[in-house]
Order: structure tokens, then C-alpha cells, then sequence
């Protein structure tokens, strides 16, 4: 992607930064992608100014035109509520930095692999 400011998930000499997040009172937590997520070959993080803490990746499948991206990691479950908050973003939201060069819409489909928990009477 070296230069290339048309993308539709970003990214910097390659790597990409778009990132599914978890909002809550304690603060944002990067989910996915990890370093056991399905076709991700490299995850760093670095934390920002603001206390948020974003990660950039490598893919062996993903670029940044691709369609779509799956980030796929059974690997390491989370466990969630119908109650959570999650946001797709690229790092600059998270870290409040470098969105006065941001233009135009975007908008995604997200889905969750899930498994339902149920609950036993005692």
C-alpha cells in the first residue's frame, strides 16, 4: 500500500491498522486481531497518547483493498454480552491523531462466530 491514500482499510508500508475493538467503562481493549488470529503473520502494538492501545498487522491473505477481512481466531475466545460495545477502527480513531486528512464514508458488515452458552438450572 506504500502511499497508496485510496484504501478501503488503511495502512502504512504495508501493515494494516483497522481493528475490532471493545468499548467499555475501563476503556477501549483491542479483540482482534491477535497473534493466533487465522492468516495474520505479524501483530505489534504501541500505545497512544490517550491511553488507547492499537495494533498494527500483517496478513498472508489480507491487503488493503481487500473485500472483505475475516479475523477468525478460535484460538482465543472472548466471552461477550449482548450488552458490549465494539467499533471497527483504524488506529488514528482510536488514538485521536491524524483524522484531519480523513475523508469520505465507510461503512462495514461485521459478524461474530459465536457459541451460546447455556445455563443450567441447580
Amino acid at each position: 500500500c506504500g502511499g497508496d491514500v485510496d484504501t478501503h482499510w488503511g495502512c502504512l508500508e504495508g501493515h494494516m491498522f483497522t481493528e475490532l475493538i471493545k468499548q467499555d467503562a475501563a476503556g477501549n481493549a483491542v479483540f482482534y486481531p491477535t497473534s493466533s488470529t487465522d492468516t495474520v503473520t505479524t501483530v505489534n502494538t504501541w500505545d497512544c497518547a490517550n491511553g488507547c492501545t492499537v495494533s498494527y498487522w500483517l496478513s498472508n491473505t489480507y491487503h488493503s483493498n481487500s473485500n472483505e477481512i475475516i479475523f477468525m481466531d478460535e484460538n482465543t475466545p472472548y466471552v461477550v454480552d449482548e450488552s458490549d460495545i465494539f467499533s471497527l477502527q483504524y488506529s488514528e480513531g482510536c488514538c485521536g491523531v491524524s483524522t484531519s486528512d480523513n475523508a469520505g464514508e465507510a461503512c462495514a458488515d461485521v459478524y461474530f462466530y459465536y457459541i451460546a452458552a447455556t445455563c443450567e438450572e441447580s
